[in-house]
């Protein structure tokens, strides 16, 4: 019978940064026992919970006490879910995922799983793991990034899951691992998007344990831990229906779980975090919940919002039973019933449609659950497998995810994802800047004109022309100092140009590990080339917007001369004239130039595609002869296993014939035993009637 348990919520508060503490941030959070108190307002607000813990508590400290006992539950049957929800900059993927030095929930839960399977050798276990990322109400696999449509369904006996989301087998604790650490890196590629698609994004790592005794035709169990990251219930703003949904959906749902909405219908299909997660929140799964809070003051009402939530979750009660796993029952019986009902339409001289549509449906069923066994499902793996790299090329990741557990290169990739995101942010407020610049340059080209016309009319007034004077003044501080910030930006942005360069100098991609796969390995080289082919254009767009800036403030300079009454005498004049002349000429000189350096790119692209083509054809001609082989070995044994099979027919023709005969001759035997039988008890009647003496043989006298 199902056990109704209430979601445990613990509160966790991160500790003020070192750039916090220097600026001089207040808190406004403290922890106390199990409470979490909020000053808010001038008034302090306590929320009481299962649990509570500082900022200085190390994570392996609050697994222990709080998370340990979920793997328990886990590995009894029962599906388990941990998640961590809260502001953005609150701590939760640091509590989630940690450090090398401070591991999180996820990778201490991965460790002791693999702990208890070791304790469990009379057990047999089938491990899968999965990712997936929602965002604005669209899917991501993080495992397995690719374009396929992904939809979520329910199955009578498998319950909710993600059909078109890839379930890798894992067989041991480093498998586990790297399945996570690639995921979560995949997870961060996707969050340098300057619009805060980041703080929008959830995650949700599942594991699926499959169990049975070893040797045993007992039913298993199966149970599914669940690690999920719940993105802030802010959408900044956004009118956008999709992405209104994909933050508030958890909201929603909670609301009417324990909060004011308590009682009516639970909005579970309002957004797709919340509909895959239906069996934590109010189903069937044992739920940890932690609010995840910053205790700067900035961040009040954030923290607010995430512990009355915080509180709505930990009034809601979910519905917990142990999983048995009966898919080989699940099979049977949906075949029976198939068998039956195609029976039933056969007979019938006009199907009934309902009668067809059933069938259909339990076809759809039976091949879902066909696809649950263990054998099929490693199959699948292998296949996605086979598609990763692929699909993570295509996102331009393969080298950050593949490289992701060799520690020596890890802090370099880091590296370069930061620079890179705060590349993206420089990128960002240059083009904002540009925009201020360029529409300040029109303000004060439109002024200059109203002051050129003002004084060539001779209307205006000496306090008339001195407003209009003070005016293009002004706006020319306003733009010089635009102008100069622009310039700080570029200068800033070269900086950072340069330091990739020199971070991807020493994090040299490894494409040793690509052997094998020559279409991929150029497809990266290719993808590098066009990177660093961007990042020069950028460069080149950076200088001759910079002299571009320069000419419109030499022109506007010229202008105002002109406009106060100054002449070129006739020598500036032919100065003027040599150094256009000059720039002419250097012009065509750079853009000759340019036209060589195409030409020679062009050149050495057709050569690497030359080399590219030469080796691919001596691949495949190693393949052909690999194939060859192949097809002489395949000749040699089907040339074998016809005379194995010849042979084996001559052995089951001679065994059948000598089985005919022994049950001929079995028989002939058994007939000849029924006469003997029937012989003795003649003469034990013979020897009865002459009293007990044998009677003579035929003759001899007695």
């Amino acid at each position: 019978m199902p056990e109704n348990i209430s979601i445990k919520v613990i509160g966790r508060c991160r500790p003020l940064t070192g750039e916090e503490s220097s600026k001089g941030v207040k808190s406004v959070v403290k922890v106390s026992g199990d409470k979490i108190l909020l000053e808010l307002g001038g008034k302090e607000q306590s929320f009481g919970f299962d649990g509570a813990y500082s900022g200085e508590v190390r994570n392996e400290q609050i697994f222990k006490e709080k998370c340990e006992t979920m793997l328990q539950r886990t590995t009894e049957g029962y599906n388990s879910t941990i998640m961590t929800f809260g502001a953005t900059g609150a701590g939760k993927s640091h509590l989630m995922s940690g450090t090398d030095d401070n591991p999180g929930i996820a990778p201490q839960m991965i460790k002791r799983l693999y702990q208890h399977i070791a304790e469990k050798s009379n057990r047999e276990f089938f491990i899968t793991v999965s990712y997936l990322q929602a965002m604005d109400e669209k899917m991501m696999d993080l495992l397995n990034p690719h374009n396929n449509q992904m939809t979520i369904r329910h199955h009578p006996h498998k319950g909710i899951f993600v059909d078109g989301l890839s379930e890798m087998v894992v067989h041991s604790y480093d498998e586990m691992s790297e399945m996570y650490e690639q995921g979560r890196r995949v997870h961060e590629a996707g969050g340098s998007d300057l619009k805060g698609s980041r703080a929008r994004a959830h995650s949700v790592f599942s594991i699926t344990i499959e169990q049975k005794e070893r040797q045993s035709s007992k039913v298993g169990v199966r149970s599914v831990l669940t690690l999920a990251e719940i993105a802030g219930f802010d959408h900044g703003g956004s009118t956008d229906p999709k992405v209104v949904a994909g933050v508030q959906g958890m909201a929603s749902v909670l609301n009417a779980l324990g909060g004011p909405k308590k009682g009516g219908a639970i909005p579970y299909r309002d957004s797709v975090i919340t509909r895959v997660l239906q069996e934590s929140l109010g189903g069937n799964a044992v739920t940890m919940v932690f609010a995840v809070v910053s205790p700067v003051d900035k961040s009040a009402q954030e923290t607010m919002t995430t512990l009355q939530y915080a509180q709505y979750a930990k009034n809601t009660k979910n519905h917990v039973k142990m999983n048995l796993d009966e898919t080989h029952d699940i099979i049977n019986d949906l075949r029976d019933e198939i068998s039956k009902l195609r029976e039933k339409i056969a007979a019938q001289s006009q199907p009934n449609k309902d009668d067809v549509l059933k069938m259909e449906a339990l076809v759809q069923d039976l091949q879902i659950a066909k696809r649950s066994t263990w054998e099929e499902r490693e199959k699948q793996s292998s296949k996605y497998q086979n598609e990763r790299k692929t699909n993570l090329a295509n996102k331009g990741v393969l080298e950050w995810v593949q490289d992701s557990m060799k520690k020596g290169n890890r802090e370099l990739q880091e590296k370069l994802m930061l620079l890179q995101k705060e590349k993206d942010q420089l990128t960002y407020q240059y083009k904002e800047r540009r925009k201020v610049v360029d529409d300040l340059n029109e303000e004060l080209q439109r002024k200059i004109g109203e002051y050129s016309k003002l004084t060539q009319s001779g209307k205006s007034s000496e306090s008339e022309t001195k407003k209009k004077v003070t005016a293009v003044h002004d706006l020319k501080e306003k733009l010089k100092k635009e102008t100069d910030g622009l310039k700080r930006l570029k200068e800033q942005l070269q900086e950072l140009t340069e330091k990739q360069k020199t971070e991807r100098e020493n994090a040299k991609a490894q494409i040793t590990s690509l052997k094998g796969n020559a279409e991929l390995r150029q497809k990266i080289e290719r993808e590098e080339r066009e990177h660093l082919e961007k990042e020069h254009a950028a460069l080149v767009h950076f200088e001759i917007d910079k002299m571009k800036m320069d000419i419109e403030n030499l022109k506007q300079d010229i202008q105002m001369k002109v406009n106060k009454g100054h002449t070129y005498s006739s020598q500036e004049g032919e100065l003027l004239e040599v150094h256009v002349a000059e720039m002419k000429a250097e012009k065509n000189v750079t853009t000759l130039q340019i036209q060589l350096l195409e030409k020679e790119k062009a050149r050495i692209v057709q050569e690497l595609e030359d080399v590219h083509k030469v080796h691919k054809d001596e691949l495949e001609i190693q393949q052909l002869q690999h194939f060859q082989t192949f097809r002489s070995y395949r000749e040699m044994f089907e040339e074998q296993k016809i005379a194995l099979d010849q042979r084996y027919r001559q052995l089951l023709e001679d065994a059948i014939q000598d089985a005919v005969f022994l049950s001929s001759r079995n028989n002939e035997l058994q007939d000849e035993n029924k006469s003997q039988r029937q012989h003795i008890a003649e003469m034990k009647d013979v020897i009865t009637k002459l009293g007990g003496r044998i009677p003579p043989e035929p003759g001899m006298t007695a």
